[in-house]
This record gives structure tokens, sequence and C-alpha cells, in this order.
């Protein structure tokens, strides 16, 4: 099989403006700083000069898949998420809010020139921390580029994986890819790997009739990012089982109605909280084990 290039990629990190943009609507520690730095405001307009929009409901999906990430890892992992490791972490903030805490070792990894971005755009914010490590991984490279051997990461305890916005952007074949890298990994330190990118044609569809905007979303993406993302997800759940089942893992489904009471967004963007409610209970959250 022909291995992609990272090259090839770089036109996916134009969306992580997107998310930021609408990431400033909510709570969530660092984001406004973080669109005011890198101008994402700028880059929405000009994807409104282009007739390119993404509907205000995109940010209840951004904003929960960010917390019920949170939610797991706080709930379901209490004190063993010691380790972490982000994929294609771009603009998120999760990287210094969690460093705040000592005892985290936790890893931000993206494509070499987002990355460097990144670092740059954390030492305007913070001071450096020991604790918190950037790293160029393109998540699809084989062989792996994940941080198998490295001394900041220590191999008597397990790592936790995370990536939110990935997958999504990635073919069925690419995917494989990425499971398999994370499967050596956990291989390696033992550990869990949580997502929310396993989306599916049944849920889009749904989540279509509750915001019929959430279309345009994806045709700006694909615009955006070149990729044909429509073409990207699976069919259903079982689907989504499946294909897990293949690349070695089990799987467990957390709704994200767990974290409706956290949605922030609302007020700043007139949503109904109707439509936030029908939206998460079509979210979920999935954490991956190695079988």
């Amino acid at each position: 099989m022909v291995q992609p290039q990272a090259s090839s990629f770089n036109a996916i990190s134009p969306t992580a403006l997107m998310v930021a943009y609408t990431r400033q609507f909510t709570d969530i520690p660092y984001s406004k700083e973080l669109a005011q730095l890198v101008n994402a405001e700028s880059f929405i307009e000009k994807l409104q000069q282009q007739k390119l929009t993404q509907p205000s409901e995109v940010s209840v999906l951004v904003e929960a898949r960010y917390k019920a990430i949170n939610k797991v890892i706080s709930q379901q992992l209490q004190f063993q998420a010691t380790q972490i490791i982000e994929l294609a972490s771009g603009l998120l903030p999760r990287g210094m809010v969690m460093s705040q805490n000592k005892n985290i070792t936790f890893v931000e990894s993206d494509l070499p020139e987002m990355i460097r971005q990144k670092q740059q755009l954390v030492k305007q914010l913070i001071e450096k921390r020991q604790n918190l490590y950037f790293a160029a991984i393109d998540a699809t490279s084989q062989p792996s580029q994940l941080p198998l051997k490295v001394n900041y990461l220590h191999k008597n305890k397990p790592v936790v994986i995370l990536c939110e916005g990935l997958l999504t952007y990635l073919t069925l074949a690419e995917k494989q890819m990425v499971f398999a890298n994370v499967r050596e990994i956990l291989q390696v330190y033992g550990g869990v790997w949580i997502t929310p990118d396993l989306t599916t044609f049944d849920g889009l569809n749904q989540l279509r009739q509750i915001s019929p905007g959430l279309q345009r979303l994806n045709q700006t993406a694909s615009n955006v990012s070149g990729r044909a993302i429509n073409n990207y997800h699976f069919e259903n759940i079982d689907h989504v089982k499946q294909f897990a089942y293949e690349q070695g893992f089990d799987i467990q489904e957390y709704t994200m109605l767990e974290v409706i009471n956290q949605i922030t967004c609302l007020k700043p963007l007139g949503i109904e909280p109707e439509v936030v409610k029908s939206m998460l209970a079509i979210g979920s959250t999935f954490v991956l084990t190695v079988r």
C-alpha cells in the first residue's frame, strides 16, 4: 500500500482555525486567547466572502466533544491518566489546561508546521512547563511516529491517547493506519484511546435534520481541507464496532448527553436548549482498549 506523505495532510490545518473560532463562544480555558492570536475571525470572514459558512450549532458539537473527553478521563480513568498523548492537537487548549497538574505528562502532537505554530502560541500564553511536550507526528505514518521510545514517558505507566477531529478527515484505509499505530503504542505502555471521531452516516443524517446548516459545514470543511470528508464516515454504529474489532480493539460508547449541563455556547449564539439536547443525544465518545 502506498503511504501518504505528511505534506498531503497540511491542508487540513486551516480547519483548526474554523474550530478555534467556534470554541471561543464557550467557557473552555484559553479558547478566546488562541482564537485571537491566530486571528480566527479574519479567517472566517474570508470563508464567508467565498460563500462558505458554518452554522452556529457547530459550537455545540465542538464544546461537547471537548468536555465529553475530559469527563471520560476524570470519571472513568481517575488517577490512571498521568501520561496523555493528544494526536492532531491543532489549536486545542487541553495541553495547557491539563499540564497545570504537575503529575501529568502531556504530549501535544501534530504535523510539523502545525505543531511548531502551536508551540509558539503556547509560549505566548503560559510559562514553559517541564511536563508539556510537543512532537511532530503524522498519525497515519507507517512505521509509526508515535513516541514509543522517549525518555519523558514511563513504560511502567499506561498512556491515554486522545484525538478530537482527526479521524473524520481520513479515509477508512487511513483510519486503519492510525488504529495500527495506536494499537502498537498501547501494546507497549498499556492504557486507552479516547475519541469522539468515529462518526457515522446515520448520525450525520440525523444531525442534518436537526440543523440543516451542518450540511454546509461539511462542504466548507471539505473545501478548506481539500478532502472529501462526506465519503469518509462509517455507515452506522455496527460498522464502527466491527471495524474496531477487526483492528484488535474492544470499544465502549458514552453518550454526550452526560455533558449537556456543561454546554455554555447557547446564550452567546442564541441556540435553543432543545436543539442542544437533540444534537447531543446523537453524539458519542468512544473508549478503545487493545484486546
